[in-house]
């Protein structure tokens, strides 16, 4: 899992019959201090997630799998949560 930032949409007249209820998002991958990190990726939103929003990704099939209740599932990549703050714990030097 890890996190990244929507910055767009795809838009779709015609899809998979399995995606047909949720959106397909551009996901920019980030790190915890909000820097980018590779390339945008697509993935398939199930929290009603938008442009904008920080969100938790899963990148394995065996998430889809069970998210979905398919034994093959169309897509991999899933936005499983909208990330409200992200707190990084600062290392004191004694």
């Amino acid at each position: 899992m890890y996190i990244g930032k929507v910055i767009g949409d795809v838009v779709s007249t015609i899809k998979y019959e399995t995606l047909k209820t949720h959106k397909i998002l551009i996901v920019q991958p980030i790190d915890p201090d909000m820097k980018e990190r590779g390339e945008p990726i697509l993935a398939l939103d199930m929290v009603d997630a938008g442009k904008g929003d920080v969100v938790l990704i899963v990148d394995q099939g065996t998430a889809a799998r069970t998210v979905l209740s398919m034994e093959y599932p169309t897509v991999r990549t899933l936005i499983l949560g909208i990330v409200d703050r992200i707190d990084l714990r600062q290392e004191t030097s004694r």
